[in-house]
């Protein structure tokens, strides 16, 4: 079942709400997407019409099994990704969120899978892998430095100063 990107943030702060507070309403649908109420409103009715949510005005909102499914999906994507950036790649956590919430709509779930399966290797492999975050700190921190490498100068997105790290 093909889901807009949309589709797919709905069901996951769906599954969210409903995990962390026990329902889901509208009012907190829309804060937790950052939409006006009504946009929600036309957003569960589609995705009640495609059988994912049971919705009733002014009812609290559910998932159905189907809706569940892939929510879950959904949300293991985004964390699979957000997991890869910040322990692979040292992104700091705002910014590896934000980002996995855009790169998880648009990378194939089989890219994302094997994302998830080597940030997993590296968190969890043997001590040589374990060093190599922080190996690529100091290398981003040389390039940076050089001004040779266009993706180690956002320093915005690593987790900090690298020539403190690890040397």
């Amino acid at each position: 079942m093909e889901l807009t990107a949309s589709q797919e943030d709905y069901l996951e702060a769906i599954l969210g709400l409903i995990r962390q507070t026990g329902n889901a309403r509208v009012r907190d649908i829309a804060r937790r997407l950052g939409v006006a109420k009504p946009s929600v409103t036309f957003a569960l009715q589609g995705l009640a019409r495609r059988h994912l949510v049971n919705y009733q005005p002014y009812q609290l909102v559910t998932l159905t099994e189907r809706g569940t499914e892939l929510a879950e999906q959904v949300r293991s994507r985004h964390r699979g990704l957000s997991r890869f950036l910040q322990d692979v790649l040292d992104v700091d956590e705002k910014i590896a969120e934000e980002n996995a919430c855009r790169i998880e709509h648009a990378v194939p779930d089989g890219l994302v899978r094997r994302l998830s399966c080597f940030g997993e290797f590296i968190s969890q492999g043997d001590v040589p892998s374990r060093r190599l975050p922080a190996a690529f700190r100091r290398y981003c921190a040389k390039q940076r430095r050089s001004g040779s490498c266009e993706g180690c100068k956002l320093d915005i997105s690593l987790r900090g100063d690298c020539d403190s790290e690890g040397k």
